[in-house]
């Protein structure tokens, strides 16, 4: 009898799993038209987010879990380098629109795949309500006179989450 319970458990689970790999494989497109057009990769299984939180953002969806991923695009602002902005520019935001202090435990330079220089940086904070340790990673770049951030909020599965905000690719 015991045995027969834990072979149904492990269909059941090898069942679930057979189901999630089409929505989370299958990919979806965000196309912004610009200044500066651009795009964004995500894996299927997401949602269009009720509301956007920064009135620069151009496009936010969510995860089952909570998982937020936004892009938003401003003027570049004024006496900030590229690779200053995570830590002069988005952390102070971040911070004051979650409530918390945050850490910049990365920020490093990469190449975007159509050869934009972009920097790529971590976030780690706790989120007040819950206790629940977040890491925010984003993608930065300035283009035509305008900063492009690609960012996501999990607390887990960081490497889906990683090649999100780095599919940025300017048009």
């Amino acid at each position: 009898m015991r045995r027969g319970l834990v072979l149904t458990g492990w269909y059941l689970v090898a069942a679930m799993i057979i189901l999630a790999i089409p929505v989370w494989s299958s990919a979806a497109e965000f196309s912004y038209a610009g200044p500066p057009a651009f795009t964004v990769t995500f894996p299927g299984g997401s949602s269009e987010a009720d509301e956007k939180t920064d009135p620069a953002q151009v496009w936010r969806i969510e995860y089952p879990g909570g998982f937020f991923c936004d892009a938003s695009v401003a003027p570049i602002p004024e006496g900030i380098a590229l690779k200053d902005y995570p830590e002069k520019s988005y952390k102070p935001g971040l911070e004051k629109s979650v409530g918390a202090t945050s850490k910049l435990s990365e920020n490093k330079e990469i190449t975007l795949a159509d050869g934009n220089k972009a920097y790529y940086a971590e976030f780690s904070w706790t989120h007040p309500p819950t206790g629940t340790p977040i890491t925010t990673m984003i993608v930065v770049s300035y283009k035509d006179g305008k900063v492009v951030t690609v960012g996501c909020h999990p607390y887990g599965d960081y490497g889906k989450y990683e090649k999100i905000v780095k599919s940025l690719k300017f048009k």
